[in-house]
């Protein structure tokens, strides 16, 4: 059991205002992007909401018939998963996801679909261990090996390779960004108004969230090695990260100095433009994985959305 002192220690150094991440001199620019349409499942509209590291994507599709079924997107082919909205999707081709029926959440691999059990939640994240975090009406949740224990996380994020899990507790007067680790809940601290939470983590431990700024605009916050990294902005307001790789690079949207969102990359200290590397303004960037591949849905014209992969050249 820690000290008081070594407790509160711990607490000060997590809570403390987040300092700009700083640059790495010369670090490179990311390559030109080149883009794969996914494709649909016989409709005009895809979106996606997941990829792994085997470059294996997971989203919605349109059938001919105009509904909007579950795809897992393999080698250049999409599987029709059904009455199924997937979630995430691990190494494995394991897919988390709900049914449409509101019948709680399931695992789909290898063309069968099995309940995860337990009491009905909102999955969110799957690792390669096939372990799944999610969240009930009353909290969060963790199942391993078919069976679901409460978490002492208000919300949770991701889980990682490492059965570490990102959340956030809620606090009196305030919400902040958090992390299960060794059975303990690490409070990540808070920025301006006392709020923050998490988006995401990867094996090394390394979490991306948010803090409010000053004037309420949401930063993109990087915590690593007890530390709370602001990754900057593209020159305006704010900045929302969406995914962070094993490489530590975040995939993240952005406000330019002309107001507009842009979709971003922060690497080595600093974030670039992912505009000028050819990725689409007029979307959605999603995930990223460890080769450096973007999943993202772009609009190519009114009402349509396709789910697209960006491939660094």
């Amino acid at each position: 059991m820690p000290s008081v002192l070594a407790t509160a220690l711990l607490a000060a150094a997590l809570t403390a205002a987040p300092t700009a991440a700083p640059a790495t001199p010369g670090a490179s620019a990311p390559a030109e992007y080149r883009m794969v349409d996914l494709g649909t499942l016989g409709g005009e509209s895809s979106y996606a909401t997941a990829m792994n590291d085997g470059g294996d994507v997971v989203g919605r599709a349109q059938g001919a018939d105009g509904t909007y079924r579950g795809f897992l997107w393999r080698h250049g082919r999409m599987i029709d998963l059904g009455d199924f909205d997937p979630i995430d999707v691990n190494n494995r081709g394991e897919v988390v996801g709900i049914r449409d029926d509101g019948s709680g959440g399931y695992v789909w691999h290898r063309g069968v679909l099995r309940p995860l059990g337990g009491p009905p939640a909102f999955p969110v994240a799957i690792n390669d261990r096939g372990q799944v975090v999610g969240r009930t009406d009353t909290g969060s949740i963790l199942w391993t090996n078919g069976r679901a224990r409460p978490l002492p996380l208000t919300d949770v994020s991701d889980i990682n390779e490492r059965g570490q899990i990102s959340g956030g507790v809620a606090v009196p007067g305030g919400f902040h960004a958090a992390v299960w680790r060794r059975a303990r809940v690490i409070d990540l601290g808070a920025g301006p108004f006392d709020r923050s939470n998490t988006h995401a983590l990867n094996d090394r431990g390394w979490v991306i969230g948010w803090h409010f700024s000053a004037d309420q605009f949401e930063r993109g916050i990087l915590w690593r090695d007890g530390r709370a990294l602001d990754v900057g902005t593209l020159g305006g307001s704010f900045t929302q990260l969406r995914a962070i790789n094993n490489r530590g690079e975040i995939l993240a949207s952005s406000q330019a100095t002309d107001r507009s969102a842009r979709p971003a990359l922060w690497r080595r200290g600093v974030l670039h433009d992912l505009s000028l590397a050819g990725v689409s303004t007029d979307g959605e960037v999603v995930d990223l994985d460890a080769r450096g591949r973007i999943v993202a849905s772009i609009r190519p014209a009114w009402g349509i959305s396709r789910a697209v992969v960006y491939h660094p050249r």
